[in-house]
């Protein structure tokens, strides 16, 4: 059995207090003589709900699971032998209604002579399911607060006021504030310049603002307020200015007015127990009570004549340099008051510690300090008392740090060293602002409020260092105080939970999203157990299978799982299971709730916990029903239309090769009759005859190049020159080009090469060489102008004339057609466009055309690149 002063001996410290105040859940002390045995404090008692019941408390590991006993005692054993000094386990109980609560055991093994040797350890107790609740209720305290919010966007440059904001500054519901109107509610002079030093200051530092500041309302009144703002940055650039608006008014007033009775006051001491000192700064003398000299062990007989030496000489000579830097201070009016620790030599030879404070009673007119008041006070004791706080607090487990009034460290613990990468130097006598410079303003008044008597704290808190890093902390500042319950300093405890905070903001979002996704998805989604039941399903699914989600509860993916494709399906699903694989996609079909088949595209994954157990399945599920139906629809019409496509192939050849069979036969009949019998071709009808031959066997031809162009898919392309086939063609044409009187200008470069069918490149160039010399103009002199221009993946070759030219808006449509001819011309047939352009396209190519009428016509014929051979 563990001994009760475990408790009852350590109560009269102030750390204990503080400690336990901290941890005010309660503590335990665990301890192994043979056995491990626990024994827990009234206040843990009460935590688990068995203060004041009837029911016996069992004990602490009897409220535990046996595995998690087991795994606990494990680790306390292990924490024995390897002797660690800062402990924290996290332990599940049971509490007297049965509900389980989460535990944090934050503790230390004892190692003094004290201890026993089988090693004893202290547990504070936190019971983490209560900070949930906590936490919810200052989130309601915050709503009722009736602080107001406002926001700048700096892109905008708009604020934006909440409704409290909106209050405060009384203004009328159709106000819109801005941002030269915002600033101009502050009273003019020393509010408005601050407000706005301090807006600079956040937007070029970074650094966050907290002013007390006089506010001129809409209506005229004035009214104190405290503003608060931080910036946001976006690439190292301010994006927005934000922060809170709270109207301190009567607060503020009663402060002033409460400030002003004092200094009403001379700075006195209230009772017997402090002594006390009056010195005229200018002319020397000290007058001292008689308290001052007992302090010191001394009757103030005995130490006449007394003066400001006597003072100076019974002083720690390293301490009077402190004493007289700190006077300098309240001389030049850096601080309101003087106050030092000191130590000071008493008649037995010892030396004492004390505190003495003083405040300047009277100035001369130049400003210099004439009579000051103050008294000592004997600390000793309090000094010794934090001494031994200090080695205490320097073997603690956890972060702390203990300050005296002026924020300087009188003890830290190792945690602390590294929590605030501190490394191995000295901070004992330092101040925590010299420490750490960068100290916002906000953190000080903190302090002084702590000093005031106040206790701070937050349960997490984001603070940003200089290097930009973000840092979470839960912390806690509250003061210390003497044997005379005068507060002697702050001790401050903080616990860094940046890692639990980033964890807990990724799994909220993860969570978030993908509830989102899960209910709002396309898709069906269902979460799946191991046996198959339906444990959650999405509306989509729903939708898709027919049936409600409480209809799925009562059935498992067997249920309705086509009897052919439940095989295949549960084949997959076992290879998951086993490991061999951690997703699978099928397609499979279902049973609708009324009887019919759906075809879906099934995807599963698997979840696992940290060990590797299957906690259950995602599924999820795309409808392809109507596409199945789609594709089958589509099977048979792509064969249906395979099957006519060859059929009009067919067709095609039989008509082209049967028509130029019989066209060329009766053209033949017709010459063979007009050789014997020339005189019947006199006769009209009979040359009529002869002439629709001819233009039959050119009808058939013209016919017959189409349907092989549209058949020629399969045949391959070739490296053509064009520049060599664009000379051939001008050398043929030249004769016909100087009758008609029309210039040919070739500007395409040698060695231009495309890709196509040579055969239908020569037909291409012929076609647009010889309608630029067939459609000149003969109002001037003509000619047709030829150039290459490099696009991405295609040459253009422009065709370019001042010939004829061509309406556009009036025939722009019809010009490749087929018959189609727009200028009276006696070799005009309107084939060759139809055709050419019908070449350019198997080609893979493409024709555009630039004309106006008694102008011009330029043709831009594209064709795929090739590289030279």
């Amino acid at each position: 059995m563990i001994p009760s002063s475990i408790f009852d001996n350590t109560t009269k410290t102030d750390l204990l207090n503080f400690l336990r105040s901290q941890y005010s859940d309660g503590m335990v002390a665990i301890q192994k003589i043979g056995e491990w045995t626990a024994e827990c404090n009234e206040g843990l008692i009460g935590t688990l709900g068995f203060s004041g019941k009837e029911v016996q408390f069992p004990g602490l590991f009897d409220l535990m699971s046996n595995p998690d006993k087991d795994e606990f005692l494990l680790c306390l054993e292990k924490d024995r032998q390897e002797k660690k000094e800062a402990l924290k386990h996290i332990v599940k109980l049971q509490s007297e209604s049965g509900k389980l609560l989460t535990i944090r055991l934050n503790g230390f093994l004892i190692t003094d002579s004290e201890a026993t040797e089988m090693g004893e350890f202290v547990f504070f107790v936190e019971n983490l399911t209560d900070s949930l609740e906590k936490d919810k209720f200052h989130h309601q305290c915050n709503l009722i607060s009736k602080i107001g919010y406002w926001s700048i966007n700096l892109e905008k440059g708009i604020p934006e006021w909440n409704e409290v904001t909106r209050l405060i500054h009384e203004v009328p519901d159709h106000f819109e504030p801005t941002m030269e109107g915002a600033i101009d509610f502050y009273k003019e002079g020393k509010c408005r310049d601050a407000i706005k030093k301090a807006f600079e200051n956040t937007l070029a530092t970074g650094e966050s603002f907290e002013l007390d500041l006089i506010l001129i309302t809409y209506t005229k009144k004035e009214k104190w307020v405290r503003a608060f703002g931080q910036a946001e940055f976006v690439g190292g650039k301010p994006v927005r200015v934000y922060g809170t608006f709270q109207d301190i008014h009567s607060k503020k007033i009663a402060q002033l007015n409460w400030e002003a009775e004092q200094e009403k006051f001379k700075y006195a001491i209230q009772g017997t127990n402090l002594g006390t000192w009056e010195w005229d700064v200018e002319t020397g003398v000290t007058i001292f009570n008689e308290r001052w000299a007992e302090i010191l062990g001394y009757k103030l007989s005995e130490l006449e004549p007394i003066n400001l030496q006597t003072w100076q000489d019974l002083m720690d000579p390293e301490d009077l340099k402190v004493a007289d830097s700190k006077l300098k201070a309240c001389f030049e009016g850096e601080t309101d008051y003087y106050e030092c620790e000191f130590r000071m030599k008493h008649k037995d030879g010892s030396r004492k510690w004390i505190q003495a404070r003083g405040k300047v009673l009277t100035w001369s007119e130049n400003g210099e300090p004439k009579i000051m008041f103050g008294t000592h006070q004997d600390i000793n004791f309090s000094k010794i008392k934090v001494q031994k706080q200090a080695i205490f607090i320097s073997q603690a487990p956890i972060a702390i740090a203990m300050f005296d009034k002026e924020i300087k460290y009188l003890a830290v613990s190792s945690k602390w060293m590294s929590d605030n990468d501190l490394g191995a130097k000295s901070v004992i006598g330092k101040s925590h602002y010299e420490v750490f410079p960068e100290m916002d303003e906000n953190w000080k008044k903190i302090h002084q409020e702590c000093l005031a008597g106040a206790t701070k704290s937050s349960r997490e808190e984001r603070f940003v260092r200089k290097d930009g890093t973000v840092l979470w902390l839960s912390w806690e500042v509250k003061p210390w105080y003497d044997e005379g319950n005068v507060i002697g300093g702050i001790i401050m405890y903080t616990e860094d939970i940046t890692a639990h905070k980033l964890v807990s903001e990724k799994l909220d979002i993860s969570l978030n999203a993908f509830q989102q996704n899960f209910e709002n998805a396309g898709i069906g989604m269902a979460i799946v157990s191991l046996e198959g039941k339906w444990l959650n399903v999405n509306e989509k699914i729903c939708a898709i299978l027919g049936y409600s989600k409480s209809e799925f509860n009562d059935l498992t993916f067997q249920d309705i799982t086509h009897p052919k494709d439940l095989e295949s399906d549960l084949t997959f699903l076992q290879d998951v299971i086993d490991g061999k694989r951690q997703t699978y996609q099928i397609q499979k079909r279902y049973i609708h709730k009324l009887g019919h088949e759906i075809s879906a595209i099934l995807a599963v994954s698997v979840v696992r916990d940290s060990k590797g157990k299957i906690l259950y399945f995602i599924s999820q599920l795309i409808d392809i029903t109507a596409l199945r139906s789609a594709q089958n629809q589509i099977s048979a019409l792509l064969k249906t239309t395979q099957d006519q496509n060859e059929r009009l192939k067919n067709f095609a050849h039989i008509v082209s090769h049967n028509l130029r069979s019989h066209s060329s036969g009766m053209n033949m009949l017709l010459e063979l009759l007009e050789f014997e019998h020339p005189d019947l071709f006199e006769m009209e009808i009979i040359s009529l005859l002869k002439k629709g031959g001819i233009n039959l066997s050119e009808t058939i031809e013209h016919l017959t190049e189409i349907v092989n162009i549209n058949l020629n898919e399969s045949v391959d392309y070739e490296q053509v020159e064009l520049s060599k086939i664009l000379s051939k063609t001008i050398e043929s044409v030249c004769p016909m080009a100087k009758q008609e009187g029309v210039e040919l200008i070739n500007e395409v470069s040698d060695e231009l090469y495309v890709a196509g069918i040579p055969a239908y490149i020569e037909s291409i160039v012929l076609n647009f060489v010889t309608n630029g010399i067939k459609y000149r103009s003969p109002e001037r002199e003509s000619y047709l102008k030829i150039e290459a221009k490099e696009h991405k993946e295609t040459f253009e070759i422009r065709f370019e004339d001042n010939g004829l030219g061509i309406d556009l808006e009036k025939n722009g449509e019809l010009l490749f057609g087929m018959y189609k001819t727009f200028h009276r011309h006696k070799d005009s047939r309107g084939i060759g466009l139809f055709i050419t352009k019908n070449q350019i396209e198997s080609i893979g190519g493409s024709v555009s055309v630039k004309s106006k009428e008694g102008v011009g016509t330029t043709f831009s014929v594209f064709l795929l690149k090739d590289q030279k051979p």
